[in-house]
């Protein structure tokens, strides 16, 4: 008598869904932006694929059974207990893939919210930008009006050097804006 290939089936489909928790939490705790991360979620599409086909054949062979089990000699208890056994994979399997799109939903939520915030810091960095342009088109029009006073003061000294006893005390304040104007612009 040849040997119930049922049993060997089953047994690939046990030792692959034992497998699986430890496949679903290393999903679960890989980051989308790893570089590890698709070769995860491949073994673990590439697991349930594998577990999807090998319960197709267990069902088919399950099915076969209960249309001809007397022909195989195998009891309608075993054909119940191999029904069983295919539901309750079916069931791990669909909660596994349940899982795994809720995983997926989470991971969905969270790169929408980053691509939010992106798209936020994008819109403070453009008008930081602006901002910082503005100061800097008004920095260069202080700065052209410092030098048109900066050169107006020493042609003034210039023409007046040679009455400098006259003018001395005027002269002493009306060049004390000029170098505190020079000096702030030197502290820029």
């Amino acid at each position: 008598m040849s040997r119930d290939p049922y049993l060997d089936v089953k047994r690939e489909v046990e030792s692959t869904l034992s497998t699986l928790p430890a496949l679903l939490q290393t999903h679960s705790q890989t980051s989308p932006t790893s570089p590890s991360y698709d070769r995860v979620q491949n073994d673990l599409r590439g697991t349930l694929n594998i577990l999807e086909g090998d319960l197709e054949d267990l069902e088919e062979s399950v099915e076969v059974v209960e249309s001809m089990g007397d022909k195989w000699g195998i009891s309608p208890s075993e054909v119940r207990t191999r029904r069983q056994f295919v539901e309750r994979v079916k069931g791990e399997i669909e909660l596994f893939v349940q899982r795994q799109d809720d995983t997926l939903g989470v991971i969905s939520g969270t790169l929408h919210t980053l691509a939010s915030q992106a798209g936020l810091i994008g819109h403070e960095v453009h008008a930081q930008s602006e901002m910082l342009d503005d100061l800097g088109n008004r920095v260069d029009h202080t700065d052209s009006k410092l030098r048109k006073v900066s050169k107006t003061m020493q042609d003034f000294i210039r023409r007046n050097e040679g009455h400098v006893d006259i003018y001395e005390p005027h002269l002493s304040l009306l060049t004390l804006p000029y170098r505190i104007l020079t000096y702030l612009i030197a502290q820029q």
